[in-house]
């Protein structure tokens, strides 16, 4: 009778136990997902409050936090829970200017602020390689070299190889057979780089022709003009596959060359008047005005059989049409610019020689006042979008869905160019400066420089760019 009775105190004794514990890890799980959520205990006002989670990193790193007028423990890079609202942070470190940005933080959600670029209170250029002239250079997209031609009527190209504080040089003279030597007034000029930086496209204009030539950095060119036999108004490369080419023909058709065999394609699209390739291979057109006046606008998907209309426009004679489409953590925008006008667009697009249905949800009409001159993504992530009318400069933060409007020092109508994956930059007038993409934290870097083209070393401690001396000498520094 007894033994019963202890066995069933036993029970009782385990099961309350059990149930202890149980409600014990139920408690801890939902604390612990409550933190994760941001969740923390307000003291002042004895409730419970949902904040959001802010990521610091900065170049360099080691920089002190001050959020408000709190300055953290930790230093960059580090992370915390802060309260939802408007806050000001500062990041700071001895010898450099302080980076400050007001934010908005909302609960819930993570706000990345990795991007921080610290820069030197005093600034002093360095000579690494002095050049007889500069016509044209582009950086190479993985910030390994300059391409430079310095004298735009000699046929050479210049590799200018980053490591860090110093330059490696080789410079290529273009084979004789690949470009065409008759006529009169020579212009070799850099285009663009391909995706994995081992080839530049140059044109060469002479007398009233235009061809493009590839070169690799051995020196190895290929005449694609000469190639395919046509004349080109646009060249681009495949970021997909840096073995193709896309033109645009003086036909109005968009073709694709295979350099490894020299091979042409049918008329992938037919009366374009521009088109843009992402990162994955698509390809965006535009259509030339019909008879109406109407342009479309549309994609072609990589390996598809046509192309797939996305929206139709009228009375677009003599206005801006553009179309470019990229991915940002697996979902597709679509930036359309029409006029003054500018759209970026969340959208779901199946194969192009699909009847599958288009889904289209507008995020934001960017203010212009004019015609916009350029728009595009900013590279590699493709985060932010542009669009630049003259002057005017306006960005778009896919993640935060934010509008700036960019106040840069330099009043130039050129293309900005992108230093980095968030940063900006512009060197014109003689000016180079940079700053975040929505245009804080600006810094004139230089007010001798020359060109248009400048870089960050890979380990992100030098900037370089090309400066004229007073004596007229030019340098890369």
């Amino acid at each position: 009778m007894n033994q019963q009775k202890n066995r069933r105190k036993q029970r009782i004794k385990l099961t309350f136990t059990y149930a202890v514990m149980t409600l014990a890890v139920l408690a801890l799980a939902v604390v612990c997902l409550m933190l994760v959520q941001g969740y923390r205990l307000d003291f002042d006002r004895g409730t419970v409050r949902q904040g959001g989670m802010m990521q610091f990193d900065s170049r360099p790193d080691g920089a002190t936090i001050q959020i408000d007028a709190a300055t953290l423990a930790n230093r960059t890079a580090t992370r915390i829970v802060a309260t939802a609202g408007q806050h000001t942070v500062t990041v700071s470190k001895d010898g450099f200017v302080p980076w400050q940005k007001q934010v908005n933080v909302k609960a819930g959600s993570i706000l990345w602020l990795n991007y921080v670029k610290l820069v030197p209170t005093s600034i002093e250029a360095k000579d690494a390689m002095e050049l007889a002239s500069l016509d044209s250079a582009a950086a190479a997209p993985d910030k390994s070299r300059f391409a430079v031609i310095q004298n735009k009527q000699q046929p050479a190209v210049d590799f200018l190889k980053v490591d860090n504080d110093r330059i490696e040089h080789k410079q290529r003279v273009l084979p004789a057979d690949s470009y065409t030597a008759d006529g009169a007034n020579h212009s070799f000029a850099i285009e663009s780089w391909s995706k994995d930086s081992k080839r530049v496209l140059i044109s060469h204009s002479f007398d009233d022709s235009k061809e493009y030539l590839i070169v690799d950095l051995d020196g190895k060119a290929q005449n694609i003009t000469r190639d395919i036999g046509v004349q080109i108004s646009k060249l681009a490369f495949d970021k997909s596959d840096s073995q193709n080419v896309y033109v645009l023909t003086a036909d109005s058709d968009v073709r694709r060359i295979r350099l490894s065999d020299k091979t042409l394609s049918g008329p992938l699209i037919s009366d374009a008047s521009d088109f843009y390739v992402s990162r994955n291979g698509w390809i965006s057109y535009t259509t030339k005005p019909n008879n109406s006046g109407e342009r479309t606008i549309g994609y072609l998907s990589k390996g598809a059989s046509k192309p797939r209309a996305l929206q139709t426009f009228k009375d677009m004679s003599g206005r801006s049409l553009n179309l470019a489409i990229e991915e940002y953590y697996y979902d597709n925008f679509a930036l359309i610019t029409h006029g003054k006008m500018v759209a970026v667009k969340k959208v779901k697009l199946p194969a192009s020689d699909s009847t599958d249905e288009l889904q289209q949800e507008l995020l934001a009409t960017l203010p212009l006042a004019t015609d916009v001159s350029y728009a595009g993504f900013s590279p590699n992530e493709h985060l932010y979008v542009y669009a630049q009318a003259g002057a005017s400069l306006v960005t778009y933060n896919l993640e935060l869905r934010s509008i700036a409007n960019v106040s840069m020092k330099t009043t130039a109508t050129s293309e900005i160019a992108w230093l980095d994956n968030s940063h900006i930059m512009r060197v014109s007038g003689g000016t180079f400066e940079f700053g975040d993409y929505d245009g804080t934290n600006m810094h004139t870097m230089a007010t001798d420089a020359v060109g248009s083209a400048a870089m960050q070393s890979s380990n992100n401690r030098f900037l370089y760019y090309f400066r004229k001396h007073a004596s007229g000498k030019i340098t890369a520094s």
